[in-house]
């Protein structure tokens, strides 16, 4: 496992990082350091003007994942009912299906022609078709559709492990049952909220084929920033400058939710 790590996650990022530093592409590794890319984006508008962006819309994923998927995470962990299976069905659907053949579902449901608009305008609530794909509002439904799966999993999995009878036991002695869940069940939960927006964060900050295909010139992400730096400006070193800085962002969000939201808070007196 370690090896696999250090074959498939280690040395591509050295390289990336001598290739921003420097070093030609498809060339060993040179001793000569080159930041003139560093110093580049670090001065370039376009830059934290879409790292902004990326940072932004990926918090809000993550933050309406969270509220979307609690009650999906609370039925599938405490119901007996026949539709669970169903429920687990459909949630892992995503994954199933795939991240490309879900883009394109939603091209197909959002376009000038697609389902939603046609189902308007057959309802003569809309005379003419609504710009719904290439925006803010497609690349957030499509990058929140993909990774609902990824908060659902951590919530249930950890509501599953909180033990019925310390809600019982806030009932009994008359709390309310908001105020059990507010004192007891969302508290004791933290850990799987924590777990999951961080997961749907990183997700998101390193979704390219949603946000390429989904959003528009206004909209543009830090993976396709990078993808646009290779393919149209040919510029390797720059690419890789980019891929190194969303790797030092991702290691910050992932240092910060390790030391301030990894810790399991004590549920209050109900």
């Amino acid at each position: 496992m370690a090896l696999l790590m250090i074959i498939g996650f280690v040395v591509p990022g050295l390289l990336t990082l001598a290739i921003s530093l420097g070093t030609p592409y498809g060339a060993m590794p040179q001793a000569n350091i080159d930041t003139t890319k560093f110093i580049e984006i670090g001065q370039s508008s376009y830059f934290w003007r879409v790292l902004s962006f990326t940072l932004g819309i990926s918090a809000v994923i993550a933050a309406l994942n969270a509220v979307l998927a609690y009650p999906l995470a609370m039925f599938l962990a405490r119901s007996d009912s026949k539709w669970v299976g169903i429920c687990y069905l459909i949630t892992f659907t995503p994954l199933a299906v795939g991240m490309n053949m879900l883009t394109i579902g939603w091209l197909i449901m959002l376009g000038q022609s697609g389902v939603v608009n046609g189902l308007l305008m057959s309802a003569g609530i809309i005379d003419s078709p609504l710009t719904l794909a290439y925006g803010i509002g497609a690349v957030v439904i499509g990058l929140a559709h993909i990774s609902f799966t990824f908060m659902v999993l951590p919530l249930e999995s950890v509501i599953r492990n909180i033990h019925p009878s310390l809600e019982r036991a806030a009932t009994s002695l008359g709390a309310p049952k908001w105020r059990v869940f507010l004192t007891i069940t969302l508290p004791l939960s933290f850990e799987g909220i924590a777990a999951g927006m961080l997961i749907v964060f990183m997700q998101s900050c390193g979704a390219f084929v949603i946000p390429l295909l989904l959003g528009g010139t206004d909209t543009v992400m830090l993976p396709v920033a990078i993808w646009e730096q290779m393919s149209v400006a040919n510029d390797r070193a720059g690419a890789a400058a980019l891929s190194v800085a969303l790797t030092v962002v991702a290691l910050v969000v992932l240092a910060v939710q390790l030391k301030y939201f990894n810790k399991l808070p004590a549920p209050e007196h109900a």
